[in-house]
């Protein structure tokens, strides 16, 4: 049977883009019963799978977003005899006869609609429901994730399923010191630091609380912090930095690629991720699979991820954060414990896993 994947968010950086590489990955070393067309809207991946006989890859060339999903790709369908669409980003082709298939990274747009412009809480608002009731089943990244469709949109249970995101097979404990040196010298890092990996543009990741508690504690612990993500240099006047004087203890690297994020976690003495709402929050499985000790939100799906590896904390309460990173870098029984628990609670999550339940799911429907 053939099967087309819509890649409109391959090229994503965070959570959405790392799924939809991985699960394309693992789904064609997986499945060589079906064939696969991959629709890219970056003409840079043609060629990527070209050792796979069961798999055609297509440039799909048009920037507009609906023209895209709603237009082109049901001409592809047609065109290529699809029998199933699978998109990794939230939407499905409305006019198309295919079965149709989508994936769901959470439903923060009903759950915390403060942190969206009141346009995007509108258009999703309005369009999800009809994305869902389109197509012929949703697969959602967390249990929490599933529950919040069931309960805001009354989606039948028995049209989602859980499947579980992960980390890469590279994110293990590194302790080659060469390693570790090239690392610690390319990204200027110090000999003791505490770590998160975050989006300045989601405000959903509380970079507020992580600040307070972090001066609350640092000069106690002598640490400094490292803040990876893109953009995530504009917190130094959001929070007027330097003025506080603490620019010589918080750095900004900016987007990290991803092959340097073992060695980080593995030199971090803590991962903190003081999230508000996080409906998967793949850093976190990344963080305990290197064996770097969590701090993290106690709300959204983090509890269901890190629960009994972690601290967990209320992620308005910067005092609760403060003691968790106190007392897990003070305490060498809570650092072992929180290291050696995470390294055993992501065995639950692997990438082979997660495209073994989705092929299922695609077979069910072929």
């Amino acid at each position: 049977m053939n099967i087309g994947i819509m890649l409109r968010a391959y090229d994503r950086q965070g959570g959405i883009g790392i799924y939809s590489r991985n699960i394309v990955k693992h789904l064609l070393i997986i499945d060589k019963e079906n064939h696969y067309v991959l629709f890219y809207n970056n003409e840079n991946h043609l060629g990527t799978y070209d050792n796979l006989n069961n798999v055609d890859e297509v440039y799909v060339a048009e920037k507009n977003i609906l023209v895209w999903d709603q237009i082109l790709i049901p001409r592809l369908i047609k065109k290529w005899n699809i029998d199933l669409i699978f998109n990794t980003k939230f939407t499905v082709p409305l006019l198309t006869k295919a079965k149709s298939i989508m994936a769901l990274h959470g439903a923060s747009w009903y759950t915390n609609p403060e942190f969206y412009t009141k346009f995007d809480v509108l258009y999703v608002r309005s369009m999800m429901p009809i994305y869902c009731r389109k197509a012929d089943f949703l697969i959602s990244n967390s249990h929490l994730t599933t529950n919040d469709y069931v309960k805001y949109l009354n989606i039948n249970k028995n049209k989602i399923a859980t499947v579980h995101l992960a980390a890469g097979k590279e994110f293990m404990p590194v302790s080659d010191q060469k390693i570790l040196n090239d690392i610690t010298q390319k990204y200027n890092l110090s000999d003791n630091f505490i770590l998160t990996v975050t989006s300045y543009e989601d405000k959903r990741k509380n970079f507020k609380t992580l600040l307070l508690a972090f001066e609350d504690c640092y000069k106690d612990l002598n640490i400094k912090l490292l803040v990876i993500g893109k953009d995530c240099n504009r917190y130094i006047n959001d929070f007027k930095l330097k003025e506080k004087g603490l620019l010589n203890f918080i750095h900004f690297p900016g987007w990290v690629d991803q092959k340097d994020l073992p060695a980080i976690y593995s030199l971090a003495k803590a991962f903190i991720f003081p999230s508000v709402y996080e409906e998967f929050g793949i850093p976190i499985v990344e963080a305990m699979a290197c064996g770097c000790p969590v701090v993290a939100s106690n709300t959204g799906a983090l509890p269901e991820l890190s629960e009994g590896a972690a601290i967990l904390c209320d992620p308005f309460d910067d005092k609760q954060f403060s003691k968790g990173i106190y007392d897990i870098l003070t305490s060498k029984d809570i650092m072992e414990n929180c290291r050696r628990n995470g390294i055993e609670k992501v065995k639950n999550f692997s990438w082979p896993n997660s495209a073994k339940q989705t092929i299922d799911i695609f077979n069910k429907f072929l």
